[in-house]
């Protein structure tokens, strides 16, 4: 009598636990072998890290030079309006560092079929995808968002509690989903539309405006950051937690809320397009 068939499940006999270990052991593996690859040519790696160091010292000096010539930007001070950037820079920093491949997705995985052999895999898509490169930028914009941070506490005279540590572990990976649910509901149009234009770049673009508090802009534009494009739970509503007193710290509250629904309806949209997603054959 033959054997019933048993589909190859590596993890069948693991528990959830050993689950997220054994995965979590492939990403890191993953992460080493692009880090040994990248330090291979170190030059690249110091030039790629000199130039958003320098994309940073020019933004940080428009914000000074800003404020050499207004003392407070709707009642805002220079040291709160530093302190939001140097926050912002954190889930961007996380993000940045996960998100390659979602820029180039449609020609990478949908044009030349590079999606099959993810398919094929005993591992998550959207995992494999986020973490077959990285991009190590990211971990510049997290250090030197916390060093600026940290300037403007000191100017602002900050004293941290237990619930401001905490603040501080959750709040920028919960924004951080924020930005990777917009960004990922964008590439999951490339199962059904070929995204050759790109739709991600334009909209890249307007994170700019998340780092400025969000009450100098008109109310439309409010609107539209805090429910269309959520980027205003990326750095302004959370960083408020620390700096924008009663009146907004307790709204950055629901940044994890927001950032989970943000990320899961993403999901959601990954799924249907996994569904409908059809190999190019070649």
């Amino acid at each position: 009598m033959n054997e019933p068939a048993v589909r190859f499940d590596p993890e069948h006999r693991r528990g959830p636990v050993a689950r997220i270990a054994w995965q979590a052991g492939i990403f890191g593996a993953y992460f080493a072998q692009f880090m040994k690859m990248r330090l291979a040519y170190r030059m690249d790696f110091f030039v790629d890290t000199l130039a958003v160091s320098f994309s940073i010292a020019i933004q940080m000096a428009v914000l000074t030079t800003l404020f050499s010539k207004i003392r407070a930007l709707e009642g805002w001070s220079f040291e709160q309006v530093l302190f939001i950037y140097g926050f912002s820079l954190l889930p961007l920093g996380l993000f940045n560092l996960v998100s390659v491949n979602l820029y180039r997705f449609s020609d990478n995985y949908i044009i030349q079929g590079k999606f099959d052999r993810v398919l094929l895999r005993p591992v998550g898509t959207l995992a494999q995808v986020m973490f077959e490169s990285f991009n190590v930028s990211g971990l510049n914009e997290i250090l030197v968002g916390t060093a600026v941070m940290i300037y403007a506490g000191l100017k602002l005279q900050l004293t941290l509690g237990v619930g401001d540590v905490l603040a501080l572990v959750v709040l920028p990976p919960s924004a951080a989903l924020v930005y990777m649910g917009v960004f990922l509901a964008i590439t999951s149009v490339s199962f059904w539309h070929e995204d050759r234009m790109g739709l991600a770049p334009p909209v890249y673009n307007i994170i700019r405006f998340s780092r400025y508090p969000i009450t100098i802009f008109s109310l439309p534009v409010r609107i539209f950051l805090t429910f269309v494009l959520p980027f205003a739970w990326v750095a302004f509503y959370p960083a408020a937690w620390f700096v924008g007193g009663e009146q907004f710290s307790r709204i950055g509250l629901f940044t994890p809320l927001v950032g989970a629904v943000v990320f899961g309806g993403a999901i959601v949209i990954w799924g249907r397009g996994i569904r409908n997603y059809t190999s190019t054959g070649s």
